[in-house]
Order: C-alpha cells, then structure tokens, then sequence
C-alpha cells in the first residue's frame, strides 16, 4: 500500500502557521517588494511545510540575489505606454528572472518632476529603468544614481550625457527616415506639404524621429515642402485642435508623421475633415487605437518595437555589462496586422 501525500495547503494555512496576514502571504509568493526578509523567510518555511509550491519554486522566491528593479513610465493618455505598463505589471508576476519589479506612472514628466520621481524612488531600488526626458537636470539624478552604485537604464526615449549603463529602444533617427520614406514613396506627383506631430521636445526620441524624417525628405524629395512641428503633450484633445490648425494653415497638407502617442486625436480630425486616406497618418506605437485607425484606413503604418523584447532586454540588463543593440523596428500596416 503506498504512502498517502499531506494534502495540499492554501494561502489560509500557511498565513496562520506564519504568523501573518494572507495579503503578506500573497505578497511573497508573488515576490512582490515592500515585505521584510524574516517575514518573507517565515512565509516561505510554511509554504515549503504545507507543500503549497514545488521546491524549485519555493528556491526561486528563496533567492537573496533578486535586484529590486523600479520602472518609471509617463502616465499619459498615450495609450500604447499604458499598455506596456500593464504588460509590464502581468509579466512581473510570471517571470522570475532575479528581479523584484515595480513600476510607475509619473503624472508630469516635467524635468524637474522626473528628477525628484528618480532621487525618490532610486533611493529604494538596486536598478531604475525609466522614460527619458533629456534635461540637464535629469541627466544628473541618473548620473548621481550611478555613483549610488545603481543600474540606471532609459527606455524608448534617451537623455543626452547621461552615464547610464544601457538605453534599450528602437534606432530613433532611423525610424524617421523610415516613416518619410513610407510617405513620399506613396505622395501624389504633385507633392505638397507634410508635418510633424510630437509631444515634446524635452523628449530626445521625439527630436531623433523628427530630425531623421526631415533629413530624408530635404535630401530626397524636394517636391514635398515640411509644414512644421507641432506640440501635443500626447494628448488626443490637443493633438486633434492641432491637427485642425494644420489642415486650415495648409490645405495642401498630405502627411502627418506623429512621432509620439495618442495618434487617436489626429485620426478623429482626419475623419471629420478629409476623405479617409486623403492625409497620409503614420505613427508609433501598436495599440488598440492606432490598430482600429489601421484597419478603417486612417493611419497608413505604424513604427513599433516588442513588448516582451524589451521588457527582456531590460532584466537582461541586471546581469550583464554589456550594452544591448538597437531593438529591432516593428512595421505594422493595414495588410499585416497581427
């Protein structure tokens, strides 16, 4: 007759056998920060008692090698950085990878703002991944954070100086030369204008995107004539009341390059005013909106990276000092929407 198994425990029992609440018990088991080591090592002793986890689990949540990372990311109505939060927060949960990982939104990325967020929250964290805002003031938090003996890293979005160990995102000049050879491949004979659409210029993605888009269209298509930049903040209200001015200043106009978020703005003005298709709209970042405007026409690509891709790259990052490549640039048209 064979021997008969414990059976298997629940996050009750082992909250009483630890002493602690079943939230604390969901904290650790999830390893998740903001829990002190002997409560962490209580709960994990119950939990290997009760045979709540695999060994090989209980080994991993066991690990005094796991890096507190701490991730900062604009919380705006760019709805594709919002999405990478949440694809951020759901892979945290699932992958072990020697990292504890927190994330944030910052209401304001104002330099000031992003400086103060970084000394707050670096103070707290082995790592810091973060969105660039490329600021003098900026750049010396992060540098402050290396001398911490910190891992500092810029996301999507570079900060011009800075010391930091790795900037993981796409080629941003790249990507412009791409979008305006996307637009003036598909111009109309005649030519006619075409503008940019960005959020800032305290973000040097936005500057890189802009500066490789004009470059390539000075250089090869002097019969299309640039309209100017304009400022959203990545806010679809502003970017949309922008969009109008454009389209009344330049009746001629027949490309929009945005090359930060919030793409639904312009896409809805384009909609009111023009015969879908008539303004080229290419854009960044896959999203639920720019998805639907790619499939009804309105957005003629859209430039992105992986999530995953970089979300990796990003924890690789904690355990090796080499700086990674350049992303690899997504292409989304309305032909090949995943």
């Amino acid at each position: 007759m064979g021997s008969s198994r414990p059976a298997r425990s629940g996050i009750r029992d082992i909250a009483r056998a630890a002493g602690v609440s079943e939230a604390t018990v969901d904290r650790v088991l999830h390893g998740r920060p903001n829990v002190r080591r002997a409560t962490a090592e209580r709960v994990l002793k119950a939990a290997a008692e009760n045979r709540y986890l695999p060994d090989a689990e209980l080994a991993k949540l066991a690990r005094r090698d796991r890096k507190r990372l701490i991730v900062v990311l604009p919380g705006s109505a760019n709805s594709y950085i919002r999405g990478l939060n949440d694809e951020l927060r759901i892979w945290a949960q699932t992958r072990d990878r020697g990292a504890r990982i927190q994330s944030f939104l910052v209401d304001s990325m104002e330099p000031g703002e992003m400086a103060r967020c970084l000394r707050r929250l670096g103070r707290k964290a082995d790592a810091i991944a973060f969105f660039g805002v490329d600021h003098p003031v900026v750049r010396d938090e992060a540098d402050a954070l290396v001398d911490a003996g910190k891992t500092v890293m810029t996301l999507i979005s570079d900060v011009t100086g800075c010391r930091r160990q790795a900037y993981i995102g796409i080629d941003n000049l790249a990507a412009g030369r791409t979008a305006a050879f996307l637009m003036a491949r598909a111009a109309p004979p005649g030519g006619g204008k075409v503008a940019v659409v960005a959020a800032t210029r305290h973000y040097r993605a936005h500057v890189e995107r802009e500066l490789g888009f004009q470059e390539l269209i000075q250089r090869d298509w002097p019969h299309l004539q640039f309209a100017g930049t304009v400022e959203g903040q990545d806010d679809p209200q502003i970017n949309a009341r922008l969009t109008a001015e454009l389209l009344e200043r330049s009746p001629d106009l027949i490309g929009i390059y945005n090359v930060g978020g919030s793409s639904e703005g312009i896409g809805a003005e384009l909609r009111r005013r023009t015969n879908t298709g008539r303004v080229q709209l290419i854009g960044h970042g896959l999203s639920p909106g720019t998805r639907r405007m790619l499939s009804e026409g309105v957005m003629s690509a859209v430039l992105t990276q992986r999530s995953q891709t970089l979300l990796e790259v990003m924890v690789d990052q904690l355990h090796t000092a080499a700086a990674p490549t350049f992303l690899p640039l997504q292409f989304v048209f309305p032909t090949n929407l995943p």
